[in-house]
């Protein structure tokens, strides 16, 4: 290895990996395919090698591997090493030999990467390939044609295209006009840089054709519509001045293209630095950020709660229908799963041996996303006790947050931990995260990421949050608070009151400005002061602006559409100016409203006044934007809701409160209480459980709460309802043109998101988790790889349609 580094010093951009002899071993999953000819250039077969899973569980995104060597020297197996442990992720990785200075001049060597890109794309169903994924990852001279890859289009028209989404660039050149070993200095005569490297690639020196060098330089090919970038440079490289990676860094992000440089301390050009753990992280991170589907976060990747993906819109867990897997968990527990890559992360609580109120601990689970086996798990220890299976929320509620090197699990009883990918332990904090807080990551960096998240500065008593802090001082109010996700240390907390069951958000608005809408108003006499709504600057949580609603219910998503922010307030919907914080537009959702209704004689379109209901006319956090429409759940009624955004026209679809299958196999539906064997009592008292809305007692019987070893697991009585009236829904979520609709008991509502009317033809289903009943959540589904993630207290369950059904 000292003979390795000593050749890199003097002979710069040659290849880091041509001096090994030994063969690297490949783990078992991991197969290849060698020396495939991808083209035929002037009688030379062009050659590459396919790195991928032996048994891969779905279409492979594909890494496009450029290998270094001065345009002079190396070849595809230079990847052997780096495609090893990249293919056991579930990437495809190509490894291409390209030809070389003495072969071809520039710009033979690019149209050759690009030639490989198109050979992925037409090869995409032979091999398993996703065609739609493809980066490019390059050592030296092979990262300075990954960048070019990912800035300078193919000028010519194409059938297939040579584009990737993705680069990653190892200490590559830049730009060849201000390479040293291009220039005279520094002891190089016209004599050296005559037959320089760069000399021979571009047929005569940069001096002598400035316009080729341009050409063949990322710095000069940088535009809006540039890939994302991950470059790496070593903090002692004299192969490849840093400068070269610095600028190219600096230019990218001039344009708005992400990009992110990580200096590696102490590392040359290339050597052992580049194969930590750490180092391979950040490549691992990268793409699997922008070449897989994700759900990082309980909001989702974008924060918005949707997904592009293409997913079922009609399961059922009862029979087996379109069902991946499902897995049996050991307790209750209520945060969303949220996948990277080939891994679920999600928290159950504590096993418990018998029937349990309260719990204060919470498991932190690694799951495969394409099998659900066990991965890892750990405990995650507090010590403020909660209500097991609440229906606002319980210690387990919050969903963990990956930024791909590293997760951090939330134990709303008071702890958040982080663990690295392979569940070490990175840091805790004795922080108290809110049940329903919805972390997320401020701006997705893989490097100086900061985590956001509602912290609670009280803790109720037994689980049971009183009136008494009602007049709390400000160093009591709960309030969002950022931290450096690597190191949990804090950055900054903001500085608005924000109430424990708002769902703030990240959201982008024009000209790039980051901002998280908040909220103040709910039950249980919140201190939190002004009630109403403010808009907050995600860099360092000051107040933007502040509107004041008096008795406001926060307890809502914030969804923005064109120039306004969407909220309900009491029994209407406004439109919140995000320049002025001024309410542009208001309508009413319960007066003289349109609602496509049930009836025995089938579903008929009517007009109706629904009760207003003080505070709330809406589930708690039951509502979404998807598109140009705004989709809530009725707080008194069993009826969805849809407000078009752009027209202000509201329609209510009547939907059934339960549903089961009969002995017989049919589907038997229940709508309201008409068709209840015994009447609902009109004194509360009489009823099983406390709540005040008539609609929560809709129902065949109530939810058994039970876990897998038929423990009742439940501290609050309300979590026996059917998922409707007086609870914190789960919150929906939206892929493939459709809204989910989780509800406590199970069932799925699935409606189209773009119908033209919001009748009962905008139902395209009503799913199942599980038999209703018997099965209980509070659990957003989401969404990656073109299946849905789902967990409710008994199972984790992967959705997914058969393959030969989808083709």
């Amino acid at each position: 290895m000292n003979r390795l580094l000593l050749i890199t010093v003097l002979l710069p951009l040659t290849s880091v990996c041509s001096a090994q002899k030994k063969v690297v071993a490949l783990p078992e999953s991991v197969t290849v395919e060698p020396r495939i000819t991808y083209a035929d250039r002037d009688g030379h077969k062009l050659t590459l090698d396919v790195y991928r899973p032996k048994s891969p569980a779905r279409k492979m995104p594909v890494v496009v591997f450029v290998h270094g060597g001065g345009w002079k020297n190396g070849s595809s197996q230079s990847a052997r090493k780096n495609a090893a442990w990249l293919a056991e992720d579930g990437f495809a990785v190509v490894a291409i030999n390209y030809r070389l200075t003495d072969v071809a001049q520039w710009p033979a060597q690019i149209d050759d990467c690009y030639e490989a890109v198109r050979w992925v794309r037409r090869s995409a169903d032979e091999y398993g390939f996703d065609a739609t994924r493809v980066g490019a990852w390059g050592t030296s001279a092979g990262a300075h044609l990954a960048a070019l890859m990912g800035t300078r289009r193919y000028p010519d028209k194409e059938e297939v295209s040579s584009e990737v989404q993705a680069v990653c660039d190892w200490f590559g050149p830049t730009e060849l006009l201000t390479m040293p070993p291009n220039n005279v200095g520094n002891g190089r005569t016209e004599a050296d840089i005559a037959v320089s490297n760069g000399a021979k690639l571009l047929g005569a020196t940069v001096r002598d054709v400035p316009e080729k060098a341009r050409d063949a330089s990322a710095l000069d090919n940088v535009s809006y519509s540039s890939s994302p970038f991950l470059i790496m440079h070593g903090s002692q490289d004299k192969g490849v001045p840093i400068e070269q990676s610095a600028r190219l860094h600096s230019k990218l992000t001039s344009m708005g293209v992400e990009a992110t440089l990580e200096v590696i301390q102490g590392a040359g050009h290339g050597g052992k630095l580049f194969q930590t753990p750490d180092a391979r992280g950040y490549v691992r991170s990268f793409f699997t950020r922008h070449l897989m589907s994700n759900w990082s976060q309980g909001q989702g990747d974008a924060g918005t709660l949707t997904s592009g993906e293409l997913v079922p819109n009609t399961f059922s867990v009862e029979t087996n229908k379109n069902i991946r897997w499902k897995r049996d968990l050991p307790e209750t527990g209520q945060s969303a799963v949220t996948v990277f890559g080939n891994r679920l992360f999600f928290t159950t609580m504590k096993q418990v041996d018998a029937d349990a109120e309260l719990g204060t601990d919470i498991v932190a689970w690694c799951c495969n996303a394409d099998t659900g086996e066990v991965i890892w798990n750990r405990p995650v220890k507090a010590e403020h006790p909660l209500r097991l299976s609440g229906c606002f929320s319980d210690s387990s509620s919050p969903p963990p947050v990956t930024d791909g090197r590293y997760v951090v699990f939330f134990n709303a009883s008071g702890r958040i931990t982080c663990f690295d990918m392979d569940g070490k332990e990175q840091w805790s904090r004795g922080k108290m995260a809110v049940g329903r807080s919805q972390p997320f990551l401020q701006d997705g960096r893989i490097v100086n990421s900061r985590l956001v998240y509602t912290r609670q500065k009280y803790m109720p008593e037994k689980g049971h949050f009183t009136h008494e802090h009602k007049d709390a001082p400000e160093s009591l109010w709960t309030n969002l608070e950022a931290i450096d996700l690597e190191t949990g240390d804090p950055a900054w907390s903001s500085s608005c009151g924000v109430n424990m069951g708002c769902i703030p958000s990240p959201l982008s608005l024009s000209r790039g400005r980051k901002v998280i809408f908040v909220g103040r108003g709910g039950g249980h006499s919140p201190p939190e002061k002004p009630e109403g709504v403010s808009m907050i600057n995600a860099l360092d949580g000051s107040t933007i602006w502040t509107l004041p609603l008096e008795g406001y219910m926060s307890t809502q998503t914030y969804g923005v559409f064109g120039s306004h922010v969407m909220i309900f307030h009491k029994d209407e919907h406004l439109w919140v100016n995000v320049e002025s914080g001024q309410i542009d537009r208001r309508i009413s959702i319960c007066n003289d409203v349109t609602v496509h209704g049930w009836s025995k004689e089938g579903y008929a379109t009517r007009k109706e006044s629904l009760p207003a209901k003080g505070k709330r006319s809406i589930i708690q956090q039951s509502n979404v934007v998807v598109g140009h429409y705004h989709f809530f759940r009725s707080y008194t009624h069993p009826y969805l809701g849809r407000i078009n955004l752009t027209t202000g026209d509201l329609e209510y679809l009547q939907v059934p409160v339960q549903q089961r299958r009969t002995p017989n196999g049919e589907t038997e539906a229940l709508f309201d209480a008409s068709q209840m064997s015994k009447p609902i009592p009109k004194d509360k008292k009489e009823r099983p459980f406390g709540t005040g809305t008539t609609i929560s007692f809709v129902a065949w019987d109530l939810n058994d709460v039970a876990n897998n070893n038929g423990h009742q697991v439940m501290g609050d009585a309300r979590s026996q309802g059917n998922g409707w009236g007086h609870h914190a829904s789960a919150i929906p979520t939206a892929a493939g043109g459709c809204v989910y609709f989780p509800i406590m008991s199970g069932m799925v509502y699935v409606v189209d998101a773009k119908a033209d009317r919001f009748d009962d033809s905008a139902l395209v289903s009503v799913s199942d988790l599980g038999p209703v009943n018997r099965t209980w959540t509070r659990s957003c589904l989401t969404f990656a790889h073109g299946r849905i993630y789902a967990r409710t207290i008994k199972h984790l369950i992967c959705i997914e349609q058969p393959a030969e059904e989808t083709d």
